[in-house]
């Protein structure tokens, strides 16, 4: 009896084993879509003028093709309105909650607030959002 289960048990290792294995050797995604369009897509922050976003804040912002912004600076949710034309990027006044948040995350998020309406220029290239304007910068990458 005891030899039977010993041997169910170890064909149980076995298949755990080769799922594993397979599952491991599968192939990668080499090739990300190239997006052409910087709206309609989730955009996540991943830099705030040259410092990377630190912490668990999820920092993302939405431009819709309507002029319509919104977003989480990672604590407060914000929407407002924007502007892109002749390569001039420009935010509207911008609302925003006012959730008391952790003092890291708030001075991040106030910093990506500040940011964000200093910036006049966005460029995507390769799946990455560069946003850049007078001593602010901002670095997003495609959201899910």
């Amino acid at each position: 009896m005891k030899i039977i289960r010993l041997k169910q048990f170890s064909l149980l290792v076995i298949g755990a084993c080769i799922i594993l294995i397979s599952t491991s050797c599968a192939p990668k995604q080499a090739h990300y879509p190239v997006y052409t369009n910087p709206n309609e897509t989730k955009w996540i922050a991943e830099d705030i003028d040259g410092t990377p976003v630190q912490g668990f804040a999820h920092i993302w912002m939405r431009l819709d093709n309507d002029g319509k912004i919104y977003g989480s600076g990672g604590c407060n949710s914000f929407r407002g309105s924007y502007s892109y034309s002749d390569g001039f990027f420009r935010t509207g006044p911008l609302a925003m909650t006012r959730k008391r948040c952790a003092q890291g995350i708030s001075l991040q998020e106030s910093k990506f607030m500040k940011s964000l309406s200093k910036v006049n220029s966005m460029q995507k290239k390769d799946g990455t959002l560069y946003m850049e304007g007078q001593d602010s910068s901002l670095l997003f990458y495609k959201g899910h």
